[in-house]
C-alpha cells in the first residue's frame, strides 16, 4: 500500500514536457512586425490622402490668383511644378505601401505558414480591377482616375490655361523679349515636370 502511494507521489512530481519557446516567440515577434507593418500603411495612406488635398487647395490658389488679374496669368506655370513635386511624393508613399503588401505575402505570410493571407487574397481580387482599361471607374488606374487628374490632369490644365491666358493677354501687345522666353523657358520646364509626373503614374500602375 505505501509503495503504491510512493509511486502516485512520484508521478504526479514528474513534470510536464514543455514546448520549445524559440518558435513560439519566433511567432511573436513576426505577429508584432505584422502589426506595425499594418501600421506603417495606415501611416502612408493618411498622409496621401493630405498630400492630395494640398495638391487640390494649392492648385486652386494659384489659379485664383493668377486669372484675378491678366499680368500674374504666369503663375499658371507653377502649377506643374508644384504638381510635380506632390505628385511625386504621393506616387512615393504608394510605392512604399505596395512594398510592403510585397514584403507581407511574400516573406512574412511563409514564415508564419501562410496564415496571413490578406495581401495575397487582395491582390488577385483586385488584378482585374485595376487594369488601366477599366475608364471612368473608381479603380482603373488610367489618365482618368480621379487620384490622377488631381495631379496628372491639373498640371497639364495649368499648362494650357498659361498658354491661351498668354495669348489672349498679348493679343494687343506683346510684351518685351526677355519676358517671353522667360515664359517659354517656364513652359518648357512645366511640360517637362507634367510629363514625368506622367510616366511616374503609369509606373505606379502595378499593385
Amino acid at each position: 500500500m505505501d509503495q503504491d502511494l510512493g509511486r502516485t507521489e512520484a508521478e504526479t512530481n514528474i513534470p510536464a514536457p514543455a514546448f520549445p519557446a524559440e518558435p513560439q516567440l519566433g511567432n511573436q515577434v513576426m505577429l508584432a512586425e505584422y502589426s506595425a507593418l499594418r501600421a506603417e500603411v495606415d501611416r502612408r495612406a493618411a498622409v496621401q490622402w493630405n498630400v492630395l488635398a494640398l495638391q487640390i487647395s494649392s492648385a486652386g490658389v494659384i489659379a485664383s490668383l493668377a486669372i484675378s488679374r491678366v499680368t500674374d496669368i504666369a503663375l499658371l506655370l507653377v502649377i506643374p511644378l508644384s504638381s510635380y513635386m506632390l505628385g511625386s511624393r504621393y506616387i512615393l508613399h504608394d510605392y512604399h505601401i505596395k512594398l510592403i503588401g510585397r514584403y507581407i505575402r511574400e516573406s512574412l505570410s511563409g514564415r508564419l505558414g501562410g496564415h496571413l493571407q490578406w495581401e495575397s487574397w487582395r491582390v488577385g481580387h483586385m488584378a482585374p480591377d485595376v487594369q488601366p482599361r477599366r475608364w471612368l471607374t473608381a479603380t482603373g488606374w488610367n489618365v482618368l482616375h480621379p487620384t490622377r487628374l488631381a495631379f496628372d490632369g491639373v498640371a497639364w490644365l495649368g499648362l494650357v490655361a498659361a498658354a491661351f491666358g498668354a495669348a489672349y493677354a498679348w493679343r494687343d501687345k506683346a510684351p518685351g523679349w526677355f519676358l517671353i522666353l522667360g515664359f517659354a523657358l517656364l513652359w518648357v520646364l512645366g511640360g517637362l515636370a507634367a510629363y514625368f509626373l506622367h510616366e511616374s503614374f503609369n509606373r505606379s500602375s502595378g499593385t
